[in-house]
């Protein structure tokens, strides 16, 4: 399985404490087959007209597949303070760009229905390339969607919609970027772009950016492994916040039980909490872990074979201190 293009595998019934935490759900539209799953953009119906100022055509190439082609125009990212809900005095960073994506004919049909205007449009070909204006908070990894327009091959417009301030001012309607993410690559290239030197696009595409903080093999040969994704390190006060990617294999090496969490592993206390998690398995395929989350911290005892994690957690903040602390010393507003 691929980590950047599936989700994150589980550890078997011999942790099953790790994944008792609070979710933070978000709507999304999810592959069953983890070895292709990759979440696409939440389905909105509204429609709006289409906006007057033209967006740009400076495009700069980020990426491709079999369905997408993936741009963003750099003179187009801007970066400004923005007032956050933590008070008058708070202010958090926004950074907004103009992005494009190119479709095959089966990526357009995978968008369409995933917008659910599939019906309403007709022919996928029809759906050439689209453009976004994506406002970003770094501090968060969250995109919002500000206007999305749906172009045929001539430019012309064919769809439109545009979100407004109380959209933006509202934090759950924020897609977090993950390695399972359709935007990570506008995300990472918007802020390598507001803050030079920052190294998103760097570390995502980094051979070690995928950290191994958990091994374990039964005498029988099933084997567990958790890996951290380096992309979405960052600590908050004592907390080191990441994804992981869990898996499980049986005795012939096929995973059978796969794990995506986003995890809060306060290190001087050796406590862990799950935030939010998806959990696959053949028979059931992605399946929401938000009915098994409570929201409560779970002390990790140095005798525990999941203490590796604390302590491979801990060497990876201590040796990579700039990294997991880009968040407030580099993205935050200037005082």
């Amino acid at each position: 399985m691929r980590k950047e293009a599936r989700y994150i595998l589980g550890l078997g019934a011999c942790s099953l404490w790790l994944f008792l935490a609070a979710p933070v759900s978000a709507k999304t539209v999810v592959h069953t087959d983890p070895g292709s799953a990759t979440i696409r953009l939440a389905a909105t119906q509204a429609e709006a007209q289409p906006v007057s100022k033209p967006a740009p055509t400076g495009w700069f190439w980020l990426s491709s597949d079999d369905n997408y082609s993936k741009y963003i125009d750099y003179q187009s990212v801007v970066t400004m303070p923005r007032r956050s809900k933590a008070g008058e005095a708070a202010y958090e960073t926004d950074v907004q760009a103009w992005t494009k994506t190119e479709y095959s004919y089966e990526g357009a049909k995978e968008t369409l229905t995933a917008y659910g205007l599939l019906d309403k449009i007709g022919d996928p070909g029809k759906l050439a390339y689209s453009t976004a204006l994506l406002s970003i908070n770094p501090q968060t990894r969250q995109v919002w969607y500000m206007e999305e327009h749906f172009h045929d091959k001539t430019g012309a417009v064919i769809w439109s919609h545009a979100n407004d301030a109380a959209y933006r001012n509202n934090d759950a309607k924020g897609k977090e970027i993950n390695s399972q993410a359709f935007d990570a690559a506008f995300y990472q290239a918007a802020i390598d772009r507001a803050f030079p030197g920052a190294g998103e696009t760097a570390r995502a595409e980094a051979k070690d950016r995928w950290y191994d903080i958990f091994t374990k093999q039964t005498p029988d040969g099933i084997r567990y492994t958790i890996a951290a994704d380096t992309t979405t390190m960052r600590m908050e006060k004592n907390n080191l916040i990441f994804w992981s990617w869990q898996e499980t294999k049986d005795t012939d090496g096929k995973v059978v039980d796969v794990k995506f969490l986003k995890m809060a592993m306060n290190l001087p206390e050796a406590t862990l909490l799950v935030i939010n998690g998806t959990h696959w398995a053949p028979q059931t395929g992605w399946q929401s872990l938000e009915n098994e989350l409570d929201g409560h911290y779970r002390m990790i005892p140095p005798t525990s074979d999941e203490y590796q994690m604390v302590t491979a957690l801990r060497d990876y903040a201590k040796q990579h201190d700039t990294w997991v602390n880009r968040y407030y010393r580099l993205y935050a507003p200037k005082k």
